[in-house]
């Protein structure tokens, strides 16, 4: 096999991406090009995403645990609106954006800690879905508002009537939610169905099995970080919990 030299190899890649500007002004770059229809601000969006920042460190990743994030393009900013109307269904890009500029867009009280001046940020855009709200936002705040039960009862509701969101991702972000409330019960409950809408996902029997270990019901527990493992030798966490188990 020939081996090509680095300045071959940035040759390649630099050849291999188109070079674009967003309407607020974010100089972004074409990965490859989508088939499908252009996102706008009245729909929902399914992504695989991360953060970069300019030395090269991954700084946020959903392709790490393998799962995408939903986003209700309404609720963005205007500048991030404007990034995901260049993005077609089936694309990735990668936008470059000053850290500035980031954290002025993502309409957050607290914004993270980013080194340097400039950011990365790559989207591939899977899927172009109905505008609903993200289901995990909504019972965040009934549970800070009313309390578990009312939360549960939403929960329930919301993903019965379809009036919400609910993919693995904010499923998995609603059991913690319970978790960290010290309702196990209830989050045994959405951990089981996530898990069981999405069986060959190794993150869903992960957090299944930490809601049952949490439970006390330690061989169900040790069923699902199995069933985790033999999705993903490589989840670190579930070998680490069966030689507990």
């Amino acid at each position: 096999m020939k081996w090509l030299s680095p300045l071959c190899l940035f040759l390649v890649v630099a050849f291999s991406v188109t070079a674009q500007t967003t309407p607020n002004g974010w100089k972004y770059d074409i990965l490859y090009s989508g088939q499908g229809p252009y996102l706008n601000a009245n729909q929902g969006a399914l992504t695989h995403n991360q953060l970069v920042d300019e030395q090269g460190n991954i700084l946020v990743s959903t392709y790490v645990i393998g799962v995408p994030d939903y986003q209700l393009i309404s609720e963005l900013s205007t500048a991030f609106q404007q990034a995901f109307s260049v993005m077609q269904e089936g694309g990735k890009y990668r936008f470059h954006i000053s850290v500035e500029d980031f954290k002025a867009a993502i309409k957050s009280a607290k914004a993270p800690n980013i080194p340097g001046n400039m950011l990365s940020w790559e989207m591939e855009l899977l899927k172009i879905l109905p505008p609903l709200p993200d289901g995990a936002r909504l019972i965040k705040q009934t549970l800070d508002s009313k309390g578990v039960d009312a939360a549960y009862q939403d929960y329930q509701t919301f993903l019965n009537e379809q009036q919400a969101y609910f993919g693995e991702w904010e499923t998995n972000q609603i059991g913690y939610f319970f978790m960290k409330h010290g309702a196990v019960d209830k989050a045994v409950k959405v951990f089981a169905y996530n898990a069981k809408q999405h069986p060959k996902s190794a993150n869903a029997h992960d957090s299944l099995a930490e809601a049952y270990y949490q439970a006390g019901e330690h061989q169900k527990a040790k069923n699902h970080y199995q069933q985790s493992l033999a999705i993903n030798p490589d989840n670190k966490n579930a070998q680490k919990m069966l030689d507990k188990l």
